[in-house]
């Protein structure tokens, strides 16, 4: 006897059931662990269960990179919240919340390194990809568009957004290759970085004085 067919809704709620346990496996055991054998065994499924959700293991991977971008960004987000429950004054709530993000950035890269490195080991792609995508920076960009309506920034936030990216990211990447061999601690040297960083993009006064 045949089961029933599955309504839309169900379909994509088992797809998102199935994606979140993957989720868990890349980022307690890592992406080599993760396969649709191994997810049909995790979620109490046949074996051909997955396949009906996922045509092959980089499908998979591309859902779990989807989830873990939202994760990334609801941890940006509970940051600039938490700023905004106790920070009232403009430009120290922006300040604020921009550390926050950058804090919950950091942090989701060196707590969770696989769905890290898995969001960042292909190109953009597909529409859940770029819709996560845009979430984020949306997210991210905020703090600095508000930065920047106060006057108290250089660069457009999408420009700037980049450059802050580019330089952690960078110094992330150092950080876990064992490369930050210049007798500084990471901390240290993360705040030595945005401390640069910030005293490049706030507007200055011209004092008249010659060059």
């Amino acid at each position: 006897m045949q089961g029933r067919t599955l309504s839309e809704h169900e379909i994509e709620s088992e797809r998102h059931r199935l994606a979140q346990l993957a989720l868990v496996i890349v980022d307690t055991e890592g992406r080599e662990a993760c396969s649709l054998r191994r997810l049909s065994a995790v979620a109490g499924t046949s074996r051909t269960t997955p396949y009906s959700y996922f045509t092959n293991k980089e499908a998979l991977l591309d859902a779990v990179r989807v989830a873990a971008i939202h994760q990334l960004s609801d941890a940006c987000e509970r940051a600039m919240n938490e700023c905004a429950a106790h920070v009232t004054e403009p430009v120290a709530l922006a300040a604020a919340q921009l550390r926050g993000v950058g804090q919950a950035y950091v942090g989701f890269a060196l707590q969770r390194p696989a769905l890290y490195a898995l969001i960042f080991d292909t190109p953009p792609g597909g529409t859940e990809h770029i819709a996560a995508t845009q979430r984020y920076r949306r997210l991210s960009q905020a703090p600095l568009a508000e930065l920047g309506r106060l006057g108290m920034s250089t660069l457009p936030p999408e420009r700037l957004a980049h450059v802050l990216w580019a330089a952690t990211h960078g110094i992330i990447g150092l950080h876990r290759a064992g490369k930050l061999n210049q007798g500084l601690e990471f901390d240290t040297a993360l705040q030595d970085l945005r401390d640069t960083l910030a005293f490049g993009f706030v507007p200055r006064t011209n004092t008249g004085a010659s060059p």
